[in-house]
């Protein structure tokens, strides 16, 4: 008995151990791989300006105000465009900052909060990536390559380093989660369905383009597995089952969204971005990869290779599930340039992907899934795949390096703590179709009689709420200076109206007025806002309760 104990102790010990160290590693890693555009001499790699990176601070910094005013879940964010108010937060859910806006809370300068957060993700990144391949290939050494090999890709570098886009960043946190359920539904032990569920849930709510990724994939490796499901049914019903749990879970981003575009005509309706012009050219994408270089949207060396020698190995590679993820990946890397005709897609739904290198996302994992398996034996034993990892972190370094000493995006934290509240995205998409951005940054911030008399006084405006004294109105049409977004209700004299858009005053919410009084207008959330949460959060507890039901060894029995 004392053997089997002191054997158990041992296990235990060793486990902690190499748990430790190999979180130490990733702090590393996450660190080192930044140190040259967020560390070096105190200054922030990034350009100013409109730019993904400030439309993502303001972001973070719109929900840091809305806590402090006691609003914990808003759904406009006021701190873009000086007070008008930006209904971002319908499109790009919230959820997935939080993290961010409470270092905001803590004190953090807009600087530091992205040097934590971006340590946070990274941190994340490598944990879930590892932990999900472990879960298949039970590796530790090939999961600590997927690991590399996908948390210090070229395109995430892209994102993390240059482009800063926080939304697509957080994806890769949860892309290896969707793709541990793609492969059990389709390849593995269907009942863990629900890893699909979680990781599609949280790639929604961090990211309203990327899931349309996913779903291509899972359509994909449906189609390769064909003759699986016939056989196997039960696997498409698994794959139902994590869809139907994916939308209660997803409610509360989709319906609130559809709501406000069934109110309100947006930019995001009428998107000029071309699929055919935003492609790469074959040849700039490999220029571009054999440099090393971040600042485009490219694969890199590594993949570039990888994808390669998947095209003259393939019938060298085992693995069903493997083949299958090897061959995608590297099919999708040649249709994401100019080869494909990308024109033909143009007047399709997937319209909405806008460029075609976001393909990268899904391509990245499914070459680093050949490379950890590595069917060719090419990182032999230990050593082979410590040389793997230190190859893929020379290469990160190298790249951050270079980019850290290009001057014109070199920043002091004083620079970049400065934020541009008009930097609502390129395309605008969240504005209302008419609603000029150069014409709102000229406008006064108050209220103006656009029709009709009325004397007005004492204009106050405290986040999303604004309150005015009127008198003598007659048949008075007033603009306030913030977006008339449905959901605005107007109160006065113990009366409360929808508050309109004025159309022809770049959509700026209007109220009609009569006689003397006290105007309140605020954000009221709607019916749909509300019970979409609702619904959503029940789902969670149901799904919650579930899996500690089946952990826990208890089973549902079913009527004979």
């Amino acid at each position: 008995m004392q053997d089997n104990s002191k054997i158990r102790s041992n296990k235990y010990l060793r486990y902690t151990l190499v748990t430790i160290a190999t979180l130490v590693v990733f702090v590393v890693a996450s660190i080192a791989s930044v140190y040259f555009t967020e560390f070096y001499h105190g200054q922030f790699w990034s350009y100013l300006g409109s730019s993904d990176n400030r439309f993502h601070a303001m972001r973070i910094e719109g929900l840091y105000e809305a806590i402090k005013h006691n609003q914990y879940y808003p759904w406009i964010n006021m701190s873009f465009m000086d007070g008008f108010g930006y209904i971002s937060n319908v499109f790009y859910s919230n959820i997935m900052i939080y993290p961010a806006a409470i270092f905001r809370l803590m004190g953090f300068s807009m600087a530091k909060t992205f040097i934590a957060f971006y340590f946070l993700i990274n941190v994340l990144t490598f944990s879930t990536s590892f932990l999900s391949y472990l879960k298949v290939s039970k590796k530790y050494w090939n999961s600590m390559v997927f690991s590399f090999v996908y948390t210090l890709s070229t395109y995430r570098l892209h994102n993390l380093l240059f482009r800063h886009d926080v939304g697509e960043l957080i994806v890769f946190v949860f892309l290896p989660i969707a793709f541990l359920g793609i492969y059990e539904v389709f390849y593995g032990k269907r009942q863990n369905w629900w890893y699909l569920t979680i990781g599609m849930t949280a790639i929604i709510y961090s990211h309203a383009l990327s899931p349309v990724l996913v779903a291509i994939v899972i359509i994909l490796i449906a189609l390769c597995q064909y003759k699986e499901l016939k056989i196997h049914p039960k696997r498409f019903l698994a794959l139902l089952y994590a869809a139907v749990t994916s939308l209660l879970l997803s409610l509360a981003y989709f319906l609130p969204m559809m709501e406000q575009m069934k109110h309100t005509d947006f930019n995001l309706a009428h998107s000029a971005i071309s699929l055919s012009a935003g492609a790469l050219e074959l040849q700039d994408l490999i220029d571009a990869s054999l440099n090393n270089v971040v600042t485009q949207p490219v694969i890199g060396l590594l993949m570039m290779t990888l994808a390669v020698i998947v095209f003259a190995s393939y019938k060298k590679i085992d693995n069903t599930a493997v083949k299958h993820f090897s061959l995608l990946g590297a099919g999708l890397l040649v249709m994401s340039t100019r080869i494909f005709p990308w024109g033909l897609i143009d007047k399709t739904p997937l319209k909405v992907l806008q460029y075609p290198w976001r393909l990268d996302i899904v391509i990245s994992i499914m070459l680093a899934i050949f490379i950890a398996y590595d069917p060719l034996h090419i990182l032999r034993g230990r050593l082979g795949k410590i040389g793997m990892i230190l190859v893929v972190m020379l290469l990160t370094v190298s790249a951050s390096s270079r980019l850290g000493h290009t001057a014109d995006g070199i920043n002091s934290y004083a620079q970049y703590n400065k934020l541009e509240t008009y930097s609502i995205g390129a395309g605008q998409e969240y504005l209302p179709v008419g609603t000029s951005l150069d014409e709102l940054k000229k406008a006064s911030h108050k209220p103006s009689v656009e029709s009709g008399k009325a004397k007005l006084s004492n204009f106050k405006q405290d986040w999303s709420t604004l309150t005015m004294d009127y008198k003598d109105a007659k048949n008075a049409k007033i603009d306030l200076p913030i977006i008339g977004y449905y959901g605005y209700q107007s109160t006065t004299k113990g009366k409360t109206a929808a508050v309109t858009m004025d159309k022809d005053n770049y959509n700026l919410a209007q109220v009609n007025l009569n006689g003397s009084g006290k105007l309140t207008v605020a954000y009221t959330e709607t019916s749909i806002q509300k019970y979409s949460r609702v619904l959503s959060l029940l789902s969670f507890v149901v799904l919650l309760v579930w899996l500690i039901a089946g952990k826990a060894g208890f089973k549902f029995k079913k009527n004979k």
